[in-house]
């Protein structure tokens, strides 16, 4: 059975920007999860894994204020934290 969410038919029509990357831990390309915050409410927007090759690619909202955190889970590392604002 298949199931419609209305609030998602929102979401997908909002213009949205791609915002891709790489991550590197010294100078080498690494896999980890990225995570998109909203600078205005701390609210989750997305999450995505980067690849073996460390890129990434995910989708905001176009006219939006964002923080993307990448964390390492070894604790080895601090996380890797950039702000994100339109111009």
């Amino acid at each position: 059975m298949l199931s419609l969410n209305v609030k998602t038919i929102k979401q997908t029509t909002l213009r949205l920007k791609v915002v891709a990357g790489t991550i590197y831990e010294l100078g080498r390309p690494v896999a980890r999860e990225i995570r998109a915050y909203s600078r205005s409410s701390g609210t989750l927007l997305t999450k995505s894994q980067s690849d073996k090759n460390g890129k990434y690619k995910i989708y905001l909202p176009y006219d939006a204020a964002y923080t993307i955190v990448s964390v390492d889970h070894n604790r080895e590392f601090n996380s890797v934290i950039q702000d994100v604002v339109p111009k």
